[in-house]
């Protein structure tokens, strides 16, 4: 936990045992490992983009934020956009998990992330029941 002292606990601070109730989006390329872990060291929970990243990308993406963490055990998360893909959805959606949404998941709860973040989309129940299953929140 960082050395920073909380000045007041929200839902959030609790429930992640965070100092600050600051969330870092997790803008893809635009906020990286570094800058996830920088938020998590300070006392908020940084959060990683997974956006057409491979399983193996993911997991090399979560060990560089993990390499810059001061308590390596600290909360972190996971952001996949899973927008609905064909039906009544917008031909112009696509599947940004290119398939591999099962081995992603796989990733983030073997990786004992914090925290799941769908900002586009909804995740299938599947997987958020696998991923409250290994005790992970599932945030929209």
């Amino acid at each position: 936990m960082p050395s920073s002292s909380p000045v007041f606990t929200t839902p959030l601070t609790r429930l992640f045992k965070i100092n600050h109730p600051v969330m870092l989006a997790g803008m893809n390329v635009a906020a990286g490992p570094k800058l996830a872990a920088a938020v998590t060291n300070a006392g908020g929970i940084g959060v990683i983009g997974g956006v057409r990243q491979t399983p193996k990308f993911l997991q090399g993406s979560i060990d560089e934020l993990k390499s810059h963490l001061v308590d390596k055990n600290a909360p972190f998360g996971v952001d996949l956009l899973l927008p609905q893909v064909g039906g009544s959805a917008r031909k112009t959606n696509r599947d940004y998990t290119d398939g591999q949404l099962p081995e992603l998941i796989d990733v983030i709860i073997k990786s004992k992330a914090s925290l799941f973040v769908c900002a586009v989309g909804v995740p299938p129940k599947w997987a958020v029941d696998k991923l409250h299953a290994a005790g992970i929140p599932v945030m929209k």
